[in-house]
């Protein structure tokens, strides 16, 4: 990942705050913010999972339903084919803390 997580996840809030202001529902918010992020030379599957952990946070503080964001983030954990506690290291625990579940 280009970004450390925390600093990854404080640009998708700020990304997610931008677009929810301007008056996007729940199913614009989430391509609008993507955007901003995989056409980056180096997305990577990592980054992705991250920045859809980091918009089931923002919507369950806005209280808009974020269903179709775990199945995709549920659908990336299960093609990613990645150590995700090796390529976080330090910064995993913030990982799992962050991890939605019900």
């Amino acid at each position: 990942m280009i970004f450390e997580y925390d600093e990854l996840k404080e640009c998708v809030t700020e990304d997610f705050e931008r677009f929810y202001n301007l008056g996007f529902n729940e199913k614009q918010i989430y391509p609008a913010v993507l955007n901003e992020y995989e056409h980056g030379k180096d997305f990577c599957p990592l980054e992705c999972i991250c920045i859809h952990v980091f918009l089931i946070l923002n919507y369950k503080k806005c209280d808009m339903p974020y269903d179709f964001l775990e199945e995709k983030l549920s659908m990336l954990l299960g093609d990613a084919g990645l150590n995700i506690e090796d390529e976080l290291g330090d910064q995993y625990q913030q990982f799992l803390d962050d991890l939605p579940c019900e």
